[in-house]
C-alpha cells in the first residue's frame, strides 16, 4: 500500500495503517537514532516514544503541505534524542559492533580490521565533540545521506543554512580527526 494511503487511513484511526507505518520506518529510525550514539536501551526507548508522539499527532501531519512523512518523523526523533542526551548529560560512543566488522572483512589481514575499527572510533569521537548545531548537519547529511533539503526541513531552516553549518562543520571534524591523530 501506497505510503500516502497509509498515513490517510491511520489518521482515520485504522490501527492496522499504523502499524504498518512503524513496520516500514522502524529500520530507517533506528539507523537515524543510532547516529546520535545513544546507549541502545535508549535508542530503543526514543524510537518507541517517537511512535507514540507520531501516533498521538497524526492528525497534525498536513499532506497537503509536501513535508515528507519521513521527515517529519526524523524531526521528532531528532528532538526526543537531544532530549535524552540532555538527560543523560553525556555522548557515548557508538556501538561498534566488532563480529559484524571482522566478518565483513575476511579477506582483511587482522591490522587492516584493528585499523578500520580504531579509524570509526575516532570519527565517532571527533563527531560527538562538534559543536551543535555542526554536528547534527553533518551526522544527517553525510552520515544518514539526506539531501540538503531534507535536512533544512528537519532542523527547520533554510538551506542556505544547512550548507554553512555542513562546511562549518566539516572543518570542526577535519581539525578535531587532526587533533586526535
Amino acid at each position: 500500500m501506497e505510503e500516502i494511503e497509509l498515513i490517510r487511513q491511520a489518521q482515520a484511526g485504522r490501527h492496522h495503517a499504523f502499524r504498518r507505518l512503524v513496520l516500514r520506518y522502524q529500520k530507517p529510525l533506528f539507523k537515524f537514532l543510532n547516529g546520535y550514539g545513544l546507549p541502545a536501551a535508549s535508542i530503543d526507548d526514543v524510537a518507541q516514544e517517537t511512535f507514540l508522539r507520531v501516533y498521538r499527532h497524526l492528525h497534525r501531519y498536513n499532506l497537503a503541505k509536501g513535508t515528507a512523512f519521513l521527515t517529519w518523523l526524523f524531526t521528532i526523533a531528532k528532538h526526543l534524542a537531544f532530549d535524552e542526551m540532555k538527560r543523560e548529560k553525556r555522548y557515548q560512543t557508538l556501538d561498534i559492533d566488532q563480529e559484524s566488522t571482522l566478518e565483513s572483512n575476511t579477506a582483511h589481514s587482522t591490522y587492516e580490521t584493528i585499523n578500520t575499527t580504531q579509524q570509526q572510533y575516532q570519527l565517532q569521537q571527533a563527531l560527538f565533540r562538534l559543536e551543535e548545531p555542526f554536528r547534527s548537519a553533518v551526522v544527517l547529511s553525510y552520515i544518514k545521506e539526506l539531501s540538503l533539503e531534507q535536512v533544512a526541513a528537519i532542523e527547520q531552516c533554510a538551506i542556505g543554512t544547512i550548507k554553512s553549518r555542513v562546511f562549518r562543520g566539516k572543518k570542526q571534524l577535519r581539525t578535531l580527526l587532526e587533533e586526535s591523530q
